[in-house]
């Protein structure tokens, strides 16, 4: 079976990159587009915390940060069988004008078929929550539902 490619994802936002980079690295801005509650210090090596609505934990481990730049995570997602699977999420910001085009690439997909279903669920809820980022920050509106289903 071939190796899985990465996710990737591109959206231009009409803010600077300075709001979008709160946005991904500080608890409370996390919360408004993302997560149910975050634990996260935009710092390297530093480990973090992320549960959505719905209870789902994930936890993980800053990689690397570039103040309004570049932001990496360590992503280690575990089943219910308590296998864990390591990928890495990497966000670039370049500045466009007077917005921001966020470039979101999630690399590190094995072959399997519980890597089918992981990169599945990842490729769908970044969609998914990457426009709600998209429409936090442009319109202050979370378009979130708790009787979506993202996974």
């Amino acid at each position: 079976m071939a190796k899985i490619p990465p996710v990737t994802e591109k959206f231009y936002l009409a803010v600077p990159p300075a709001k979008v980079y709160a946005a991904l690295t500080r608890p409370r801005q996390l919360a408004k587009w993302f997560l149910a509650e975050a634990k996260f210090t935009p710092k390297p090596k530093t480990p973090f915390e992320f549960t959505w609505r719905g209870g789902y934990t994930m936890n993980g481990r800053v990689r690397d940060v570039a103040t309004n730049r570049r932001v990496t995570l360590d992503w280690i997602d575990r089943f219910e069988d308590g296998k864990t699977f390591e990928t890495r999420a990497e966000f670039v910001l370049r500045r466009r004008g007077r917005g921001t085009v966020l470039t979101l690439t999630h690399r590190g997909f094995k072959s399997g078929k519980k890597w089918v279903a992981l990169y599945g669920s990842i490729r769908a809820g970044w969609t998914y929550y990457l426009m709600n980022l998209k429409s936090v920050l442009e319109h202050g509106t979370d378009l979130r539902s708790d009787l979506d289903s993202v996974a």
